[in-house]
């Protein structure tokens, strides 16, 4: 699929598409205001979105660059997980530019929208703690060689960048940090009334995520969201690091399990080579 940055404004022709955006920002920032950390309130203004306007790309691709030296690339769909991953490995966010509609309002189809790209991720680049775990999220997909590691860094990304929060002082409420709870009502209204055995520390995340999978006959038994809690963000890089190591190891487990390849000689073939061996040794002696 064909990317490319982002020069101009660009956002969705249909009418309706300024009012969706104003509601969708108007129920968030509402939903939010407990739980999303100052620093994303102040990246929303720097970067100028706002409830009434649909975003100006051409001024946040620039923001963006000079802040973070990041490129927003735009995609009229969500790109794929090898084309998605690779982006973030150059230090490059692909941004969906179609907005849902009145009737994908709760849940738009087919993935990320504009908005959950802009709202959700862009604001975060600001961080430049955030924008270097994102890169190094990026740089893990290429040691996901087997599909096992490929499912342990798609449950990794669901965990932390999708659903993560971060701790904040002692006694405080976490704030969260992953798109689908700074973007989803439903997903953000769950992660809120969570109990506290449903949030688990980071550190433990790699450990618990690469545990092999339920046996079928307990699959109906699903348990309780868990949600994992990054002290800082320098945090969840190492978190990343221990994810690095963990695939590295499942790379070289599929290698040592693969056969290992022998010439098969034709019985014919292995006669006349060693015939010829002891006429040899005969000469010699």
């Amino acid at each position: 699929m064909s990317l490319h940055v982002l020069a101009r404004p660009h956002h969705p022709a249909a009418p309706a598409s300024g009012t969706v955006w104003k509601m969708l920002f108007d129920r968030q920032q509402a939903l939010l205001h407990r739980w999303a950390s100052p620093a994303f309130s102040r990246a929303l203004a720097e970067l100028g979105l706002r409830r009434d306007a649909l975003p100006n790309l051409s001024y946040l691709t620039q923001v963006v660059r000079q802040r973070t030296g990041w490129t927003l690339l735009l995609t009229s769909t969500p790109v794929s997980e090898t084309t998605y991953y690779a982006a973030l490995a150059r230090r490059e966010l692909p941004v969906v530019s179609r907005l849902r509609s009145f009737s994908e309002f709760d849940q738009p189809p087919g993935g990320p929208d504009l908005f959950a790209d802009l709202f959700g991720r862009v604001p975060l680049l600001l961080e430049p703690g955030y924008a270097e775990a994102l890169h190094e999220l990026g740089r893990a997909w290429e040691l996901a060689t087997t599909p096992v590691a490929v499912a342990l860094l798609r449950r990794f990304t669901r965990a932390t960048f999708e659903r993560g929060m971060m701790a904040v002082a002692a006694g405080g409420r976490a704030h969260f940090y992953g798109v689908a709870l700074l973007t989803s009502a439903r997903h953000l209204h769950a992660a809120a009334a969570a109990d506290d055995t449903a949030r688990q520390a980071l550190a433990g995340a790699v450990r618990h995520l690469s545990l092999p999978a339920p046996a079928e006959a307990s699959l109906l038994a699903v348990g309780p969201e868990i949600y994992f809690v990054a002290e800082s963000w320098t945090e969840l890089t190492a978190a990343i690091q221990q994810l690095r190591q963990e695939l590295v190891k499942m790379q070289r487990q599929a290698l040592s399990s693969r056969p290992v390849p022998f010439a098969v000689v034709p019985v014919e073939h292995g006669r006349r080579q060693a015939f010829a061996a002891r006429a040899g040794l005969r000469h010699l002696g």
